[in-house]
């Protein structure tokens, strides 16, 4: 009966040992404490629970690496940056770029998504005065601008050697003086480019007659082409706009997010930059015209305009100052090797193409 009693009390010892052992074993570790902050279509709540490329992504994560987690929501990017530094948060998730900046105080997981900047602009029409100022700037572009001073270089060199040739045979039309026959040669010259002669006036000597007879056959087609060219960049700028890339931002109105690499980058190029909090407020400045265009990461850009049905609204120029979105760590974490690992097999297993599919309707 001893036997029995003591055989009975070590099976039951070893079975609790085991339990808990296992449990202790399998049991997920401490909490890790998650900022992130609302921006679709990367971090958002609906219907009470957060959803989003980033955040499902992360919560696929989770779950094949065994962390719990609780989350906190902030107001900005760089709070999850500084939460993160100040280590009062674990990881940082939603749209978070990796720049050398950045790098240098917190640490960052393998890249989950390739961005980078764009420009959003709305084609609806404005002011007289507005359509007037762009109309100039459209014209003075460097293209133009060299065509005017190589056509006035030509008509330079013409009006000298028409001078150089008709000063001796016809100085009554033609003056000795340098000065004055130059200019008197200069309004033959523009004359015969714009109306095909100057009335009493004309070369009588057969140097000067043969410079004026190329002259105007070359007039015919220097008329022909600039007539095109001025055509066709009106044309062409005004169907695209006075904003067709990040070249032409500099000196422009410009709304973008308040502490965001975007804004960075306005600054550092002479736009007059309008900082708000979110994506929403700056389409809203865009479309009431307080701003000429909005530059941010285009896939939040091309969901949030896609979402507003607006026509009017469109994308310019193709992404610039491309970046990579990761998963914001503390410097020197634990986490980041198991983090990676999980990215890997979550990539291996075709949950990134399921969120973009689902998100940006991409299926790479």
């Amino acid at each position: 009966m001893t036997l029995t009693r003591t055989l009975s009390t070590i099976v039951c010892f070893t079975f609790a040992f085991s339990c808990c052992f296992g449990q202790s074993a399998s049991a997920p570790t401490t909490k890790i404490r998650v900022a992130t902050r609302n921006l679709e279509p990367f971090s958002f709540d609906k219907d009470g629970r957060r959803v989003g490329f980033a955040a499902e992504l992360w919560d696929a994560l989770a779950r094949e690496s065994n962390i719990e987690y609780d989350i906190k929501v902030v107001d900005s990017a760089q709070e999850i940056i500084d939460a993160v530094q100040n280590k009062t948060a674990d990881v940082g998730v939603g749209a978070i770029s990796v720049t050398a900046s950045r790098e240098e105080v917190i640490d960052f997981s393998q890249p989950f998504y390739e961005s980078g900047l764009q420009v959003l602009v709305s084609n609806e029409g404005g002011s007289y005065f507005d359509s007037l100022v762009a109309m100039i700037r459209n014209l003075f572009n460097l293209e133009l601008i060299g065509s005017f001073l190589l056509l006035i270089l030509a008509m330079l060199v013409v009006s000298h050697l028409v001078w150089k040739f008709e000063h001796k045979v016809n100085e009554d039309q033609w003056p000795r003086e340098y000065k004055s026959g130059l200019w008197e040669s200069f309004w033959w010259t523009i004359s015969t480019l714009l109306v095909g002669g100057a009335d009493n006036k004309g070369p009588v000597g057969v140097g000067g007659r043969i410079i004026a007879l190329v002259w105007m056959l070359l007039s015919i087609v220097l008329v022909s082409l600039l007539t095109a060219s001025f055509t066709t960049t009106l044309t062409i700028n005004t169907l695209r706009g006075d904003i067709n890339g990040p070249g032409d931002l500099p000196g422009r109105r410009v709304a973008t997010i308040k502490g965001s690499t975007a804004e960075i980058w306005l600054n550092n190029r002479a736009a007059k930059v309008t900082a708000l909090q979110d994506v929403s407020a700056c389409i809203a400045a865009l479309r009431s015209r307080k701003v000429d265009a909005v530059v941010y990461d285009a896939p939040i850009l091309q969901y949030e305009s896609a979402k507003l049905g607006d026509e009017k609204l469109h994308m310019v120029g193709s992404m610039f100052e491309r970046q990579n979105y990761a998963f914001a760590l503390q410097q020197g974490s634990e986490l980041r090797e198991k983090l990676n690992q999980g990215l890997l097999k979550l990539h291996e297993s075709g949950v990134n193409v399921e969120l973009r599919q689902k998100y940006f309707g991409e299926t790479e």
